[in-house]
Formats: C-alpha cells, structure tokens, sequence
C-alpha cells in the first residue's frame, strides 16, 4: 500500500518489499563507532515532559516515562528528559532543572531506567543513558505558562532572530 501511494504521487523512496521482523531486522542490529557500542539502532530523543514540579524536580510521571523509555528495548535514550542548566532557563514551569537536587533526583531517574530495562529486556548490556542539558533563552517561561521571561547573554544578539522574534526586553 505505501509503496503505491509514493507511486501514484511520482515520490521515488527505495523500500524494501518485505518488513524483517525480529532479531533479523536491521534495527536490531548493535551499532560500532569506535569505542561506541549500542546494542541495537532504536533511540529515545529528549523531550520535555512538562510534569515536573514547580522547584523543577521530577513527579511520579517523570519516572513513569523513564521506566517505559527502560522497557522499550532501545539501547541507546539519548537524553530521555531535556534538562534545565537553571531555574530562568526554563521552556516552561513543570521542566525538570539542575538544582540542589538535581544530582539524587537525575541519579534516581536513571536507576528506574536500567531496572526496568533490566527487567524487561534481561540485560544492561550496550545501553547508553545520556541528558540533554537546556537553556530556553528568550524562549524562557520558568514561572508562568503564558508568560516569556527572557534570558540572554548581553553579547548575543542575532538580528535576524530579533526580527522574527520581537522582544522588548532589554539585556
């Protein structure tokens, strides 16, 4: 069906006829770079969950997500949560934050993880756990949903980002 549909809209996509499933699938193929090695190609991006706690901590829904991103098999959770690197830099008030307790909190996130993945995959092997760390800039909104509370450095200033993002903000 999809293969049909690229041909009656002229779109040239080379797609295999047959959909390997299973241990053969070449996403579950490991993955090399040098010292690098992941044990299959499935990853988990960052994303904001926007269920932390206004002191930026995680909830209970935080660690949710993170036992489910621990049982999907990926082996590779490339930031499972984009983190704050401060309170202002905030894209919304529930984003999680580096604080004082960041270091337990991210250490507890990370531990339900691998369980998790342990428990439903059988083994740690070839997982790769990282964090992206944030900084919303004039997109910032740390204490107010519809409010931006911009913050950025004094010497960076983009005209064409000035142009399509007006701030009367002064820095």
């Amino acid at each position: 069906m999809f293969r049909r549909h690229l041909r009656d809209l002229q779109i040239a996509i080379p797609c295999d006829v047959e959909l390997i499933a299973g241990e053969a699938s070449p996403l579950a193929q490991p993955v090399r770079s040098g010292a690098i090695h992941f044990g299959n190609r499935f990853a988990i991006q960052p994303m904001e969950g926007w269920d932390g706690t206004a002191d930026g901590r995680p909830t209970e829904l935080t660690f949710r997500r993170w036992r489910r991103f621990g049982a999907s098999g990926a082996k590779l959770i490339w930031g499972g949560e984009a983190v704050a690197v401060s309170h202002d830099g905030r894209a919304n008030p529930n984003q999680l934050a580096i604080n004082k307790h960041a270091r337990i909190d991210l250490y507890k996130l990370r531990e339900a993880l691998v369980a998790e993945h342990q428990r439903s995959i059988g083994s740690v092997a070839n997982l790769m756990v990282g964090l992206q760390l944030t900084h919303s800039g004039r997109y910032s909104r740390p204490n107010f949903k519809d409010r931006l509370e911009p913050r950025i450095s004094t010497g960076t200033r983009y005209w064409t980002r000035d142009l399509a993002f007006p701030t009367t903000t002064r820095y």
